[in-house]
């Protein structure tokens, strides 16, 4: 129950933009030479800046007359936020059973805001009175390797400079001639914006990895921030079944689901309650927190930023006296110029760039969080996999694609996934894009870790290691990277022939009812 809840903790956390993603990895390219830092240390490899994703390595938020920082803000103290949902569970069931939405928008806004309701800023991104963080910077961690740490409310294109203070740092206390440059999640979107604000600084680095970068959002929260709140049915079966242990449970579940059921259950009792309550909520906590932070609009897909604006600021936004004119300035400029234009300031990079290398890191196979019917497409549980390989081709969730499909570019290489669900030809990167299946995107398994040093060390492509392709999967029992096979044909037991008659009995009425409303419509169309 413990793990649920914290699943559950997790979870929320996301929906506010406030979650703690995976540590990067720690590796780099080899070098010419040896490399001699300020502090006596010979490596012989580039230096390395690191950048973690969101809240990671975020610097501590307290108040400034706190200098032992005590009162912290962030990172905040998971086991407080648990105590804290203690009675949420009850208000939900009261909500839906009393059809009274206002029971729970009153909680959830009275929860975001007693937690982090200090974490907000002002309209022109100034802390609130009393607020102050750590400063921002490098912090040496061994090895040649640096961790940019930065808070973590900030937009990507302004801690784009101080990442940039960072690397001159390391050039001046080095004698290295390039440095690798890593992204992780969040941390991918920093990287990002560097590459287009310091472009002419590119010729410096050798090689930029990104590990399961967010540049394009991610579809649930532009769901949730733009008015369109919708319990996917689907994808709450499969999100329900990453967690679920036994296999009888997923297969009634599943069932439930296929009867239509369950979408009646959503659209007449849960879902117009928990629509109204976390739609008000999160809007009245958004009024007074989510929009004053620059990267919660880092996680809004295009396609659902204008709503998101007009649903957050008003359809007002873009007025030049609106009261946060200053803070829509800097968010609209980074979607626009460095979220939307991400594949291309990667290709960029390398073309006018002769010795720098592009590569990534993406994840898959577990359900993002169901708020969209999009949602069961291929994803890390929070990031759709098009999003993080930057331009793969996938089938939605638990789906092959057809036999006669054809890998769509690069025909003379083979880059279509054992499993037929991924056609990586359309990455921007195809020979150096790796497909890691059942690691999270908050999980960063020990092999996982030396894939991402081979990538650098040994300047591999995806063809060059037989035991490192570029479709594996992740065994949690040996803690292993292993290649990814086609799936076997499962052997039919007593049970599935069992569940297959009883699935036949209880579909029957549906059947007869489809069948015959179709005959209908067929005689009355004629």
């Amino acid at each position: 129950m413990k793990n649920t809840t914290k699943k559950l903790v997790s979870i929320f956390f996301v929906c506010i933009m406030l979650f703690s993603v995976i540590p990067m990895a720690s590796f780099a390219a080899d070098a010419e030479r040896p490399v001699v830092n300020g502090r006596g240390e010979t490596y012989n490899h580039y230096p390395e800046v690191r950048v973690k994703g969101f809240g990671a390595s975020s610097v501590k938020i307290y108040y400034e007359d706190d200098p032992e920082q005590k009162s912290l803000f962030y990172p905040i103290d998971e086991d407080r936020l648990i105590s804290n949902l203690d009675n949420i569970g009850s208000y939900i069931v009261k909500s839906i059973k009393e059809k009274q939405p206002n029971i729970l928008r009153t909680v959830i806004y009275s929860y975001i805001m007693d937690s982090l309701g200090m974490l907000a800023l002002n309209p022109d991104g100034s802390n609130m009175e009393g607020v102050t963080t750590e400063p921002m910077g490098l912090r040496y961690k061994g090895d040649g390797k640096y961790e940019f740490y930065y808070d973590c409310r900030m937009s990507p294109a302004d801690l784009a400079h101080y990442l940039n203070e960072g690397i001159e740092q390391v050039f001046r206390e080095t004698d290295a001639e390039k440095i690798e440059l890593v992204g992780s999640s969040f941390g991918a979107n920093v990287v990002t914006a560097y590459m287009k604000e310091y472009k002419d600084q590119l010729y410096r680095i050798d090689t930029v990895l990104l590990r399961a970068p967010s540049t394009g959002g991610m579809n649930f929260l532009g769901e949730l921030f733009s008015g369109n709140f919708n319990i996917s049915p689907i994808g709450l079966c499969d999100f329900l079944d990453d967690m679920a242990e036994a296999p009888v449970f997923s297969d009634f579940l599943y069932l439930f689901e296929e009867t239509g059921l369950l979408k009646l259950l959503l659209d007449c009792f849960a879902e117009p309650v928990l629509k109204t309550a976390v739609y008000m909520g999160v809007a009245d906590a958004a009024r007074d927190l989510l929009s004053t932070l620059p990267t919660m609009w880092v996680c809004i897909p295009d396609q659902y930023f204008i709503p998101a604006m007009e649903f957050l600021y008003g359809k007002n936004y873009s007025d030049a006296d609106h009261e946060y004119a200053e803070l829509i300035s800097k968010v609209t400029y980074y979607h626009n110029e460095i979220a939307n234009k991400a594949t291309e300031i990667y290709l960029d990079a390398e073309a006018e760039n002769e010795d720098l290398k592009v590569a990534i890191i993406a994840k898959f196979g577990q359900a993002a969080i169901p708020l969209t019917d999009g949602e069961n497409t291929m994803d890390d549980g929070l990031v759709s996999l098009p999003v993080t390989s930057s331009g793969a081709t996938c089938t939605t969730y638990g789906v092959a694609f057809p036999d006669d499909y054809k890998q769509q570019k690069h025909t003379e290489y083979n880059f279509m996934s054992p499993e037929w669900n991924i056609d990586a030809s359309t990455c921007a990167f195809p020979f150096r894009t790796w497909f890691i299946k059942d690691v999270g995107h908050a999980t960063s398994p020990g092999d996982y870790e030396t894939l991402s040093a081979e990538i650098i060390h040994d300047n591999i492509d995806v063809f060059t290691n037989p035991a490192r392709p570029q479709f594996l999967r992740y065994d949690e029992a040996s803690g292993k990277l292993e290649l990814l096979t086609a799936p076997e044909e499962k052997k039919e037991t007593a049970y599935d022939r069992a569940f297959a008659v009883f699935r036949r009995i209880v579909l029957l009425p549906k059947n007869i009812f489809e069948f015959i409303f179709g005959k209908i419509s067929d005689f009355f169309s004629k």
